[in-house]
């Protein structure tokens, strides 16, 4: 996806100029065909000092499929040798005079313009229509051509930008140039950021004339040689509700119920503790990947206890079990929750707790996991967010419980889903990263919401709402 800010920008009427920048390895020429490959109608031209049209076509084979649409000329060394006049009228046009002044001014040895000759043809052959010329890089082109970036940027702004109404990208090798970024039209930066110890991409929208820019940092990946960005967080719904379709388990593993998260992890394993750690700003819907694990538990004949809190309390874990077609397997479910005298509980699925005796030895939350696992021969998952545990239970007291579970749950082959946010107390969220089996963790960055593993470590992903199955689930797209 591009950032529908570019888009726009490189689709308004009139010529443009865009440069995009960043230090090297940052996929700037990556972004720069996929323009090109977007963009088809605007007859993309790539002048390229970097390679040959053989090697581009080797490291990006889709676009020898599209060779008929996108034109690369490789920078030669030949001389100019046909001269132009101008046309004096209104028509867009290509103003080839300018270079041939130039190369009147100075020895043609010094300059070979032969190949922005080929440009301004193919150019000129499209008008009226209007063309994208990729320029990668400037500080190459110069250098061929023995002229400063900013005379370059002059007078291809001169003889295309304005007359034809060519939209021109520039690729530049540096990180930045402000003096460059004055005179382009548009102005986009690529950059690297450290996620402890993981790499982020981030694009940075700095400047676009004329378009109003709604979000000016975007998350992106090179993931299989693409350019895709990533917009703001959006939660969606199915328009169609389907049935949950699960994943079978195995005799050592559960599966997590998404397809992504058993490719990254391979499940998680009978009698697991496993560690969801939330960053600031994630909202609730993080609570649909542990009810995704809950619903594949549920549907292959399994038992469910969730520990109420905001976000997964009684009335949302059936909607749920509603949206996922597990309204016959209601019964499988067990959600604890404290007492309220004005919200008194009648609903089998849903057992209350007397607030001031919850940490006793033999307590509610306790006694359902029991008899669940009687009734489903063991197959039980059970869900804590220690958000909530930590508003009544003292430290010392909650670090033995987080000892005494994870015992308890090897020992039983109970698996076992905890969480804790941003707010938990620093010795709390240690005790649990210490005894956990696996430990991953869910931030938000740009409103776009991320996922890696700390235990196992892996890269970033990012986290975007699945519907196509018809009902609640995420897809992973690796940040590479």
């Amino acid at each position: 996806m591009i950032p529908e800010e570019i888009r726009g920008f490189l689709s308004h009427g009139g010529g443009s100029s865009l440069i995009i920048q960043g230090t090297p390895g940052t996929g700037k020429t990556t972004l720069a065909f996929e323009l090109m490959d977007t963009l088809p109608d605007l007859n993309p031209i790539y002048l390229s000092t970097r390679a040959t049209a053989e090697a581009i076509y080797r490291y990006f084979p889709r676009l020898h499929q599209k060779k008929k649409e996108i034109e690369i000329i490789e920078s030669k060394n030949v001389f100019w040798d046909r001269f132009f006049k101008k046309v004096d009228n209104k028509a867009p046009r290509v103003e080839k005079d300018i270079f041939e002044v130039y190369g009147m001014l100075d020895d043609p040895d010094k300059a070979d313009f032969s190949d922005l000759d080929t440009v301004c043809d193919r150019i000129d052959s499209f008008l009226p229509e209007k063309s994208m010329l990729v320029m990668d890089s400037l500080e190459g082109l110069c250098d061929k051509y023995r002229v400063s970036e900013t005379f370059l940027i002059g007078i291809i702004t001169r003889c295309l930008v304005e007359p034809a109404h060519t939209k021109v990208v520039i690729v530049l090798e540096k990180e930045s140039n402000i003096e460059l970024g004055y005179i382009a039209d548009g102005v986009v930066s690529m950059q690297q950021k450290d996620v402890e110890g993981r790499r982020l991409r981030i694009l940075t929208i700095d400047k676009l004339r004329g378009i109003n820019i709604r979000q000016p940092n975007y998350l992106y990946t090179l993931n299989n040689g693409r350019f895709h960005s990533f917009g703001a967080f959006k939660v969606e719904h199915p328009i169609d509700y389907k049935p949950f379709d699960p994943t079978p388990n195995t005799k050592t593993h559960y599966s997590t119920g998404n397809r992504d998260l058993d490719d990254v992890f391979g499940g998680y394993q009978v009698g697991g503790y496993i560690l969801l750690e939330t960053g600031a700003n994630v909202d609730n819907f993080f609570y649909v990947l542990p009810m995704l694990t809950a619903a594949n538990v549920v549907s292959q004949d399994g038992g469910a206890v969730i520990l109420s809190v905001s976000g997964a309390g009684p009335s949302e874990v059936k909607n749920y079990v509603f949206e996922y077609g597990l309204s016959d397997k209601l019964k499988s479910f067990r959600v604890v929750t404290e007492e309220n005298p004005e919200e008194p509980v009648t609903e089998d699925f849903v057992v209350s707790y007397d607030r001031n005796s919850f940490s006793s030895d033999s307590n509610v939350l306790d006694k359902e996991i029991n008899k669940l696992q009687i009734e489903y021969s063991g197959k039980v998952v059970k869900i804590v967010d220690y958000r909530i545990l930590e508003t009544m239970l003292d430290q010392q007291i909650l670090k033995k419980t987080i000892i005494s579970e994870k015992k308890y749950s090897a020992a039983n082959r109970l698996l076992t889903v905890v969480m804790c946010g941003d707010g938990t107390a620093p010795e709390i969220k240690k005790t649990l990263a210490d005894v956990s089996d696996m430990h991953l963790k869910l931030d938000k960055c740009n409103n776009t919401m991320i996922f890696y593993g700390k235990k196992p470590t892996t890269g970033i992903y990012v986290i975007e709402p699945d519907v196509s199955h018809g009902y609640k689930d995420v897809k992973l797209t690796s940040v590479r």
